[in-house]
């Protein structure tokens, strides 16, 4: 670990609340903070983004529910040790008052239901801490002043969360408007603007209040606004990243991050669409798509909740007064129909997932549906490799990996980095003439193929 990290960490989130307080303090940090990172920015931002990723970790939002689940947990474990005897000063006919009662009877009925994003970090922070919980639960376990202790550690915990993830936010903005030259180097193509760029994703990767993310998703618009070139110019990288991360968060529970994340990804595709000149969407057309694919599998989107969002980007791009005489409310509109499309077809593959030989042909149809763009065909090409892998199908796995190969040949064929494209395939199988297919429209130009190398990724899967 960087030896500078840890006093970033000392210096600046641990004594937060302290510091905001007296602004003199805090104004002296913010100096030395940026004295630090003046000197060398780009091995200094290495430090200040690992000391950003261990406080949002360690201060993260774990949820009233998950708080109280584990307050319950421990109340629970107080009660067993008072009935053994083994826990020193016990009380034994010490019974929960009735809110401490209700919260334990709800937490106990959803002991089937855990939520992965809330269970890898205690809410425990310090060494001492779980003995002080237990203690301050047996010794007040009759009293009515239970409640409001734990009342108040849920505030803390959740006041905590918020407000160091606001002080890291606003650090990041300011770090952002005094390196605005610097990220603008190569058309906005370099390791800084990467570093920040993911730091920025840190607030979307890992649990955050309703609160907080507000501002995230303000501090993303500014961002968006000032670094254009980053997403929509260049390698789209940092343009899937971010379609990926905005698509998790339209799907989350709360309605105000919902209508914030699609506020959000609106702004992102007309900013897209203004950077062409308002000609087309096509990057975060085709990324979007890709992100959805990616979803599907990972977080099971689709829902009513999902649904709610795309429903409110269409709104936004009706009552879009300066779009009214331009394509760009038509191609919102298209972009949302092939995402209900894409829908779709996975409700009907969840409804035939005991049927295999089904469940091939919806993924098949569906890569055939993208034959003009290679990236979005070779994701659903890897998803029936996988779906063919698990069920033992080997051979027809591997030919999924053939036709991937045979893809990338052909695009770097009309790119004029390979000479044989499709047909060096021939004689493997007949059916890889589908891959000529492939249109020259605009959006081959996001597909990060350049080399002859990117075809061996998938050789060594045959064997």
């Amino acid at each position: 670990m960087c030896p500078w990290a840890g006093n970033c960490c000392i210096l600046f989130f641990f004594p937060a609340s302290r510091c905001i307080c007296q602004g003199s303090h805090w104004g002296t940090k913010i100096q030395l903070f940026f004295f630090f990172i003046s000197k060398k920015p780009l091995i200094s931002i290495k430090c200040v983004v690992l000391s950003f990723r261990v406080c949002l970790q360690n201060f993260r939002y774990l949820g009233k529910r998950n708080i109280v689940r584990k307050i319950a947990a421990a109340f629970k474990f107080v009660q067993a040790t008072q009935n053994n005897g083994t826990l020193k000063g016990s009380n034994s006919s010490g019974q929960t008052s009735g809110l401490l009662s209700q919260w334990m009877h709800s937490t106990s009925s959803h002991d089937g239901h855990k939520h992965h994003r809330s269970q890898t970090l205690p809410i425990i922070r310090g060494k001492n801490a779980f003995p002080k919980l237990l203690q301050m639960i047996d010794s007040s376990t009759a009293s009515t002043s239970n409640e409001t202790d734990i009342v108040q550690y849920v505030d803390t915990e959740a006041n905590i969360a918020t407000e160091v993830s606001l002080t890291i936010l606003d650090l990041l903005c300011l770090y952002t408007l005094n390196h605005q030259r610097q990220l603008q180097q190569s058309d906005c193509q370099n390791v800084l603007m990467k570093k920040v760029f993911d730091t920025h994703m840190l607030f979307l990767q890992i649990n955050q209040s309703a609160a907080a993310l507000k501002h995230v998703f303000a501090a993303l618009r500014l961002f968006v606004g000032k670094f254009p070139s980053a997403f929509f110019q260049g390698q789209a990288d940092l343009c899937g990243s971010l379609c990926y991360e905005i698509l998790k968060c339209c799907n989350h529970r709360s309605r105000s991050t919902q209508t914030e994340a699609s506020a959000l990804l609106y702004f992102f595709m007309r900013k897209n669409f203004e950077f062409n000149k308002q000609k087309s969407i096509v990057r975060s057309h085709l990324q979007l798509i890709k992100a959805v694919s990616q979803l599907i599998a990972d977080a099971g989107i689709g829902g009513s909740r999902f649904q709610h969002s795309l429903a409110i980007i269409n709104n936004f791009a009706n009552g879009d007064k300066q779009m009214k005489n331009v394509n760009f409310p038509a191609e919102v509109k298209d972009l949302t129909k092939r995402i209900r499309t894409v829908l779709m077809a996975t409700a009907q593959m969840k409804e035939h997932e005991k049927d295999p030989e089904m469940l091939v042909d919806l993924q098949y149809s569906l890569a055939n549906s993208y034959a003009s763009t290679p990236e979005l065909r070779r994701t659903w090409l890897e998803s029936m490799a996988k779906i063919h892998a698990r069920n033992g199908d080997l051979s027809e796995a591997a030919m999924c990996y053939i036709h991937i190969a045979a893809l990338i040949a052909e695009y770097l064929k009309r790119k004029g980095l390979f000479s044989m494209g499709w047909p060096a395939f021939l004689s493997i199988t007949p059916n890889i003439k589908e891959e000529g297919a492939m249109k020259e429209d605009s959006g081959m130009q996001d597909t990060p193929y350049n080399e002859v190398s990117d075809i061996n990724i998938y050789i060594p899967v045959l064997y």
